[in-house]
């Protein structure tokens, strides 16, 4: 692993043994594998901005774990009592423990609704790679696995997305996957920290316009859906 001792090594494969072990049955799309793979961008990003790795790695292994979508309670984002648990057994000492809690604490759409943004350069190194695991081919499929998993309709014409919305309207949406793309995914790109991270949003947001436009042609979906949907078309470079 990138710039990080042994000891810490054998402490953040621990952590990630206890959370595959968690998430194994997990099926809303916030299971191992998501955390897998934004733990190794996390790294990899974190490497390339001379984070440190041991935080960044640790807080992407736990940013799930107490999170509202799997626990269905709000006051765990604050205590993070799965991650602290985890972490203890495994040996992390408490000013390490403290910061990864903090990182934790700093990410999040929901924080970002209500004012809050990530103020370190680790949370925006985590912060960067979680949003990148939900746009693009990927968060396509995670996208409706979730919805699914929430019993939401995969598309309703009639019902367009919510716009300047609160945390707690957020929260209280009911409205379909599609529109799901239009209230946040479709916006990520534009919340990169790093120039990493900037590039593949760039790369994985023209893969969602793309399969958005096609869905909207397969499904005759009216005029309205593929004009909101030019706002997030790539621009063409002409040459003058």
């Amino acid at each position: 692993m990138y710039n990080i001792a042994p000891s810490q090594e054998k402490i953040v494969d621990e952590v990630a043994l206890q959370v595959e072990n968690l998430l194994a049955d997990e099926g809303s799309g916030h299971d191992w594998q998501h955390i897998r793979r934004v733990w190794k961008t996390a790294a990899l990003l974190g490497y390339h901005e001379s984070a440190d790795i041991y935080v960044v790695s640790l807080a992407a292994l736990l940013h799930d774990v107490d999170d509202r979508k799997l626990t269905g309670d709000i006051t765990t984002e604050d205590a993070l009592p799965t991650a602290r648990r985890i972490m203890a057994a495994a040996g992390v000492d408490a000013v390490d423990l403290e910061t990864v809690c903090d990182t934790i604490k700093m990410i999040g759409f929901h924080k970002m609704l209500d004012g809050g943004r990530e103020r370190t350069l680790e949370a925006h190194i985590l912060s960067d790679a979680d949003q990148l695991d939900a746009i693009g081919a990927i968060g396509i499929a995670r996208t409706f696995v979730y919805g699914a998993s929430k019993k939401r309709p995969m598309f309703d014409p009639e019902d367009t997305p919510m716009v300047d919305f609160t945390a707690a309207q957020y929260d209280a949406n009911k409205g379909s996957t599609i529109n799901h793309f239009f209230e946040k995914l479709l916006k990520l790109r534009e919340r990169m920290h790093t120039e990493s991270g900037r590039l593949e949003a760039e790369k994985r947001h023209a893969t969602m316009v793309s399969f958005l436009g096609d869905f909207f042609d397969e499904s005759s979906a009216p005029k309205k859906w593929t004009e909101m949907l030019a706002e997030y078309r790539p621009v063409l470079q002409t040459n003058a």
